[in-house]
């Protein structure tokens, strides 16, 4: 058992926490890698109709992997408050402070980023012994960040990134800091206390301040080329030849240009060509280039081996403050748990979308990162993300049919609601991938059926239909008939109950010419909307 006794248990705990609403049955094939063992779960999901593979933050049921995070740590201050107006001394704004807190930043962030997704960071650099190096160390100590292997130095003062900000929006930016390298006995003590300990992963955090040296470099690739613990690197010096022993390097995409500039005074676009140029220019290992709203690529080593894409996981953007420390984290924990490589890529990819959506300097979390996974296996959508204009309706659909999906459509007044809807609306979604409902609007049914109707309103009919997982999209018209939009739409599969022909069906003729079906649904007996209505007269009248 090479995750200890209790991997069962917590396996078990996190699968009830994140699928109990779905499954009927599982299986659960555990499957050992080294030090560590991870697992798929194939389930039915009564709520999807489907069978799917399901996969977890594999490294939460190991214990916790301690990695080693060596570079410049930095006090991240953050000055909030407000402006109103502009100063008489000068065309600048007055910015009335409120609140000033501190975060960890550079190096610190990486170790709390490892922190906060499940590991055991320990931090090793140089800071001084200034009120900020103070400062840094009770920021550390609040967040539960061992402290035990930062040398303070006297003579050192400690790097400090003031951020002004009002609204969520950074009006200036104030570094206060001297950079100097730090000595030969600190790099040799930073060494030293490195093999006190049997990390499964060391994290170099370069934000050019001192600590990360030369010399220092050096004195890790030999400590490394002994211990062989898989060893990482998130870089700011252009010069990429001082990182070559590191088995990964994680650039964003301006460094890596500017990396490549720094070799061949040139410049090149092409990210692949880009990163191939830099792995034979500095004899590098494998490179992870974040390429900002295009997400990230990996490019192995070996020339043959394949590039791996990941688009954006962010749906909004508002601070790329330590997104960088949040990829380098989450790839260190996916290695030092030897998952698969893709697997870490895309747990890397979700941990930095993740990060982006927060402001100021911030981590990601097990738990965030889970949602996410649980969100793309049971993909759910609340009411207002069903109701869809013709417009944003047909911008789903093009990306449906670009993946092969089979359109379904049906349409109705859908006035009260009753379990006979139910039952056909659930027969049409199996005819296909996507279930799109047409509703008549409260215009469209006074001309159908009268000035009494419909009893609902449509705004109302809609929000219940959209509480439905069997209908994936919902779009009203004001016609009679949905005849225009399934003109537009053009369904694979198109629907209606058996109390209409084939013939009698509106759309059928479009449908028909483009290689669609034409369908119809038994409808169940003894159900519809107009006994519910006559019943309640019936009862009135008693």
């Amino acid at each position: 058992m090479p995750c200890g006794n209790n991997r069962g248990k917590i396996s078990s705990v996190i699968i009830k926490k994140i699928y109990y609403k779905y499954i009927f049955f599982s299986y659960i094939v555990f499957l050992p890698n080294d030090s560590c063992s991870y697992f798929y779960i194939i389930n039915y999901n009564l709520h999807r109709n489907s069978i799917y593979e399901g996969h977890m933050l594999d490294w939460l049921n190991c214990s916790p992997k301690k990695i080693a995070i060596i570079g410049d740590i930095i006090l991240d201050e953050y000055i909030e408050g407000s402006v109103s107006r502009i100063s008489p001394e000068a065309p600048v704004p007055i910015h009335c402070s409120e609140k000033i807190f501190h975060r960890p930043g550079g190096a610190a962030n990486t170790a709390y980023n490892i922190l906060t997704l499940g590991g055991t960071p320990f931090l090793f650099s140089v800071c001084g012994q200034d009120l900020s190096g103070k400062e840094l160390l009770e920021t550390l100590n609040k967040k539960n960040l061992n402290s035990n292997f930062i040398i303070q130095d006297p003579e050192r003062i400690t790097s400090k990134k003031t951020r002004v900000t009002s609204n969520n929006q950074q009006m200036i930016r104030i570094d206060s800091e001297k950079i100097s390298p730090i000595t030969s006995n600190q790099e040799d003590q930073i060494i030293e206390n490195l093999g006190k300990n049997n990390f499964e992963a060391i994290v170099l955090s370069d934000y050019g301040k001192g600590v990360l040296t030369l010399s220092l470099l050096e004195k890790i690739r030999n400590f490394v080329k002994k211990t062989r613990i898989p060893t990482l690197v998130d870089p700011k010096n252009s010069n990429f030849n001082r990182y070559n022993f590191c088995d990964l390097i994680t650039p964003n995409l301006k460094e890596a240009r500017e990396a490549y500039f720094f070799s061949n005074q040139q410049n090149l676009e092409d990210e692949i060509e880009l990163a191939r140029s830099l792995q034979k220019s500095f004899q590098l290992k494998n490179i992870l280039i974040t390429l900002g709203p295009k997400g990230m690529a990996y490019v192995p080593k070996e020339p043959s081996a394949p590039v791996i894409y990941k688009k954006p996981d962010a749906r909004e953007v508002y601070d790329v403050s330590g997104a960088g420390d949040t990829v380098v984290s989450a790839m260190a924990m996916g290695i030092a748990a030897k998952l698969p490589l893709e697997r870490t890529i895309k747990l890397a990819n979700i941990a930095a979308g993740i990060v982006v959506q927060k402001w100021g300097t911030k981590t990601a979390t097990s738990d965030e990162i889970l949602k996410v996974l649980n969100k793309e296996t049971h993909p759910t959508k609340s009411y207002q993300d069903k109701i869809l204009n013709l417009e944003k309706l047909n911008a789903k659909l093009k990306v449906a049919k670009e993946k092969n999906k089979k359109i379904v459509f049906t349409n109705g007044c859908f006035d009260l609601l009753h379990a006979g809807h139910l039952s056909y609306l659930e027969k049409a979604k199996a005819s296909g991938h996507l279930l799109i409902v047409g509703i008549n609007s409260d215009t469209s049914i006074q001309m159908i059926k009268g000035p009494l109707r419909p009893i609902v309103s449509l705004e109302n009919r809609m929000k219940l239909l959209a509480g439905l997982s069997c209908i994936d999209y919902l779009i009203s018209f004001d016609e009679n008939t949905p005849e225009k939009l399934i003109e537009i739409i053009k369904p694979d599969v198109l629907i209606k109950g058996d109390d209409y022909t084939i013939q009698q069906i509106a759309g059928h003729k479009t449908v028909l010419k483009s290689g669609g079906d034409v369908q119809t649904i038994p409808l169940v007996k003894g159900l519809s909307s107009s006994h519910i209505i006559e019943k309640i007269q019936q009862l009135q009248n008693l």
